[in-house]
């Protein structure tokens, strides 16, 4: 009789730790199940972060194009001609050129900065 004891407690010592095992796998289960949805919602709000983005730098580029238009008006209506243009004007020009002589823009290094304070924000 022992020996049936003693068989019967190691079967019973094998099957709880299969459904501990069992047990264990599902909660691993449940955790992934739960990362994914947590990362889903992350997709899914940086997906309107980029669409929000994209709203606004479309409007920024209408904006600077009715800017870039308002200022050749000005220049257009001006009583200057195109080989003769007038400080007014000129300074249009430069402007709408880019070409300031004092100050280049840079724009790599200004993108650069600008990720690195989006960086710093997370």
């Amino acid at each position: 009789m022992k020996k049936l004891t003693k068989l019967k407690t190691k079967a019973n010592l094998q099957e709880s730790r299969l459904r501990e095992n069992f047990e264990l796998l599902d909660q691993i289960r449940a955790d992934a199940v739960n990362d994914i949805e947590s990362l889903t919602q992350d997709f899914q709000h940086m997906t309107l972060v980029a669409e929000s983005v994209q709203r606004n730098y479309r409007a920024l580029l209408a904006e600077n194009q009715l800017l870039k238009g308002t200022l050749l008006s000005i220049i257009d209506e001006c009583g200057c001609w195109q080989g003769n243009r007038c400080d007014r004007c000129w300074k249009l020009l430069k402007i709408l050129a880019c070409d300031n002589s004092e100050e280049k823009p840079d724009a790599a290094s200004k993108y650069r900065a600008i990720l690195n304070q989006l960086r710093n924000l997370e």
